[in-house]
């Protein structure tokens, strides 16, 4: 195979997995703005403090669980069925002691968080370690084949099944609370089957030596890991341990607002990359170059985004969650400034996923957990809005930490690494300046929150599409680059089906320059 039959190859595999993949977002994101909206007008804030706050120990304990195991698959140059059977055995394995685990440690941690109330939900979400551990090698031998059209109906399957309709009939039920643990249980149970029914592997036990290659590199990854979750979700901890479960409720769907970006575009273009990268770790500068234009994407996207919605954030919370939320907005706004900072991030993630470089992760994710951590408890003094103002500072030093690693373990530049989110910022401003006297225009004519958000969205993303279209250099040297890539691959793919004016687009765009 010739190199750029490989390189071709691998062009269309990364920008088909990111269609897949974007497919999937959309239909999922839709799914859960609908959810989110309909639960949230049917539930309480302490419904979701409740269950936010066992969410936070289960997930730590899930990845204790996990063990790395994932990745190790995913990275392996050469994984032998023997392998596949000892993750499956370790996964399965680990799923049936931490459900273990977690039952009967539910008194202690809620003891912890001083409320009884959280034993319950503790306890009957400690069975999604045992419904998830199946289906975890499936899910890596997917991600290892770039089968991203699998992964893409796997999670609308999972979501709209096992989640989405379970959680809204039992909330109408009058469940509360178990409405939301029921639906992650009935989710992961979904996807689960889904992953075995759709990549069958060897389900054989094995103990061998294998275990101990798989547990090796797992035992670096899942320290990061920890610390990586405790930067994202250490600040939820602090709340409900000092605040209470009611500020937990509001605090919460402030963040998960804020990471629908970060969830339904920075994580996927990441997960997408992040086996192409590993497929050039021998290649520095292509490695390079995919780490600019991967900056440069997250940046052209998440900067304007996250200036719109830091400008229409009341009309959001107000449609999406009711008046009653009204609480999440000043939090909200603050956590969505640091968006393109947090989802840059997860570049560095990925890189240092795809050298190997667990170490090197360890350290970063532990400072930056403990600068959530602290950030969040000086930050409790002054209430949920000092809470977010501490993780916005430990985000913006996240970022500078990151950025200076990966940049050295890639041999690259300041100068190249800003050059490459440039565009993004200047359409950031371009976006804020535009939202802010759209939005004041149309609140001074009393538009209702509807017509605000969706006139000021229109007009703010129409704005920043004509001045790409006027001056195409706005979005910078690697901006270029990845929409001559993304125009490349769009064609080969029209190409049998002759589709004449997306065609001729496509074309367009890779000649752009």
């Amino acid at each position: 195979m010739t190199e750029s039959h490989t390189k071709s190859s691998l062009i269309h595999s990364t920008f088909s997995g990111l269609s897949s993949q974007y497919a999937a977002a959309i239909i999922n994101g839709v799914g859960q703005l609908v959810v989110t909206g309909v639960l949230a007008r049917l539930l309480t804030p302490k419904d979701y403090g409740l269950v936010g706050l066992a969410l936070v120990y289960t997930g730590l304990a899930s990845l204790l669980s996990q063990f790395g195991l994932g990745v190790a698959i995913v990275r392996r140059p050469e994984l032998t069925p023997r392998y596949v059977r000892a993750g499956f055995t370790v996964s399965v394995g680990l799923g049936l002691l931490w459900t273990v685990v977690v039952y009967l440690t539910a008194p202690l941690v809620a003891a912890w968080f001083e409320n009884v109330e959280l034993v319950p939900y503790i306890r009957a979400l400690s069975l999604l370690f045992v419904l998830t551990s199946p289906g975890f090698i499936a899910d890596a031998l997917s991600q290892r084949h770039l089968a991203w059209r699998r992964l893409m109906w796997v999670d609308v399957g999972a979501f709209v099944g096992g989640n989405a309709i379970p959680a809204i009939v039992l909330a109408l039920l009058g469940y509360g609370a178990w409405a939301l643990v029921w639906s992650q249980l009935g989710q992961a149970l979904v996807r689960s089957v889904l992953l075995l029914r759709a990549q069958p592997h060897p389900k054989a036990f094995r103990l061998g030596p294998e275990i101990r290659d798989l547990l090796r590199f797992g035992s670096g990854l899942t320290l990061a890991r920890i610390f990586n979750y405790l930067a994202f979700q250490g600040d939820n901890l602090v709340v409900g341990r000092v605040l209470g479960v009611v500020p937990l409720g509001f605090y919460s769907r402030a963040f998960k607002l804020m990471m629908f970006p970060v969830t339904y575009f920075a994580v996927i273009v990441t997960k997408v990359l992040f086996p192409v990268m590993a497929r050039l770790q021998g290649t520095p500068d292509k490695l390079r170059q995919a780490y600019y234009t991967g900056s440069a994407v997250i940046a052209l996207v998440s900067a304007p985004l996250g200036a719109l919605m830091v400008i229409v954030a009341p009309e959001i919370v107000q449609i999406l969650l009711g008046p009653k939320w009204t609480p999440a907005v000043i939090p909200f706004q603050i956590l969505t400034c640091g968006i393109m900072m947090r989802n840059a991030y997860l570049m560095a993630y990925c890189l240092d996923g795809a050298l190997g470089e667990m170490r090197k992760r360890t350290i970063r994710d532990g400072i930056y957990a403990a600068g959530v951590v602290l950030g969040s408890l000086v930050g409790t003094r002054f209430g949920l809005t000092g809470v977010a103002t501490g993780v916005l500072l430990a985000i913006v030093a996240n970022y500078v930490v990151a950025a200076g690693m990966s940049l050295r373990m890639i041999q690259g530049s300041w100068s190249s690494y800003l050059r490459s989110q440039t565009g993004g910022i200047v359409l950031g401003l371009l976006a804020a300046t535009v939202a802010i006297a759209t939005r004041l225009g149309l609140r001074a004519m009393e538009v209702g929150a509807v017509g605000v958000l969706l006139t000021t969205t229109l007009v703010t993303a129409g704005m920043v599409g004509l001045v790409i279209m006027l001056q195409p250099d706005v979005v910078g040297e690697y901006g270029r680059h990845a929409l001559r890539l993304a125009a490349t691959a769009l064609s080969a793919k029209l190409q049998p089906r002759g589709a004449g004016r997306l065609q001729l687009l496509s074309r367009g765009l890779a000649r752009w320059h």
